[in-house]
């Protein structure tokens, strides 16, 4: 069969102000004691996960029929990309849209990655998210886009460790990452929900276990300095459970080809990897 072409559409754009006092509980939500955050003199690289949100979800709701994505037995958020084009500071009046960046067919279904883009009142862009969602079992005949830019971990780079962070994970990890996200799915509210789908009990929210490696990545490769992350990229690779230490182990992986430090990462719970692939990149 022909793989069917398909025009992407863009969403509503949504606008939204970066609120400071939402900057502090963000922070306190992934157990980040950065002071910038706290002062007002900084936004964590990640924070604008809580204003996609709105966008994300008009795409899964409109896009599903489209796509002529069939036969999904569930849907996993897969990976995770963001590029910091400005820094975000409290007070900016940010605009989300986005659209469906590719469709592919992959081994266990079919990836689909949205762009959701964050620009300023002068239509400026500011911040981009690639969200990756792969659909179980699924199969389409919609072709779309290319395939997402690589952050693939090289194992060279475990020869030459730079960092091992523990971070607390809290028993209510879950509800605060809820109230200033609004991702309130269900395995991460409710450990029937979470057992139903074969869990122990509640899971992290994926952008919260990676909320919490960021702030200790901030911390322990940027000097504490948010305002230099350009790029902070990761597959969800098995989930986190409240209650228990997040490791990071961060990793020299030289430069890229416009000069920023680059640095590999990982992040366990025991001997479990729940996050991989993960790629940090750093102005000079």
């Amino acid at each position: 069969m022909t793989p069917l072409h398909v025009e992407p559409v863009w969403t509503t754009p949504y606008e939204e102000t970066v609120d400071a006092d939402a900057v502090a509980a963000y922070a306190r939500a992934t157990n980040d004691p950065n002071p910038r955050y706290e002062d007002g003199s900084a936004v964590p690289p990640l924070f604008t996960v809580t204003m996609v949100l709105p966008a994300h979800t008009e795409l899964h709701r409109t896009g599903a029929g489209r796509l002529r994505i069939r036969g999904a037995t569930g849907a996993v958020h897969g990976q995770h990309d963001v590029v910091l084009h400005a820094p975000v500071r409290p007070g900016t009046v940010l605009r989300c849209s986005g659209t469906t960046r590719s469709v592919r067919r992959v081994g266990r279904g079919v990836l689909l990655t949205q762009r959701l883009v964050l620009t300023d009142t002068s239509d400026e862009l500011v911040v981009e998210h690639l969200w990756s969602t792969l659909h179980i079992d699924a199969t389409t005949d919609v072709e779309l886009g290319t395939p997402v830019p690589d952050h693939s971990f090289p194992e060279a780079a475990r020869a030459r460790p730079l960092a091992s962070c523990v971070v607390p994970v809290d028993r209510d990890q879950t509800y605060r990452y809820a109230g200033v996200s609004g991702d309130r799915i269900g395995h991460s509210m409710s450990d029937a929900v979470a057992r139903a789908e074969g869990h122990p009990g509640k899971i992290l929210q994926g952008m919260c276990t990676f909320g919490l490696a960021a702030g200790a990545l901030v911390d322990a490769v940027a000097g504490g300095d948010p305002d230099r992350v350009r790029r902070l990229a990761v597959r969800f690779s098995r989930p986190a459970f409240p209650g228990r230490e997040l490791e990071v182990l961060a990793y020299d992986a030289g430069r890229t080809p416009d000069g920023a430090q680059a640095v590999a990462f990982e992040a366990l719970q025991g001997d479990v990897v729940v996050l991989r692939h993960g790629r940090i990149e750093l102005a000079a």
